[in-house]
């Protein structure tokens, strides 16, 4: 998807963008404990069998088809969309200091 430069200047997304990007702000509030405790709970840190250099990056945990229960699309309940968002961004984002940092990068 491509952000015109008078969209950009304007500091507005396309739709879709919008709504990843609004999802990744309520996961970062709740990993971060200013989202509500609900979702927290939803978002489990990945934990692999052996030690990897890649624990220390804030991946996130995508549950199984079986764990996640939804009459509609599975991509589209929070705690599969969040995780596999989240796990997309690149290191430096995912571990921004403040949200103000998260949301400017």
């Amino acid at each position: 998807v491509i952000v015109t430069p008078i969209l950009r200047k304007l500091h507005w997304l396309p739709i879709g963008l919008r709504t990843q990007f609004k999802v990744l702000v309520i996961t970062f509030k709740a990993l971060y404990g200013s989202g509500p405790e609900y979702l927290h709970d939803r978002l489990l840190p990945h934990t692999a069998q052996r030690p990897l250099r890649s624990h220390r990056l804030g991946l996130l945990r995508v549950p199984s088809a079986r764990q996640c229960r939804l009459a509609g699309p599975r991509g589209r309940a929070f705690s599969v969309a969040s995780p596999t968002l989240w796990n997309q961004l690149p290191p430096e984002i995912r571990t921004a200091p403040t949200l103000m940092a998260f949301r400017g990068a």
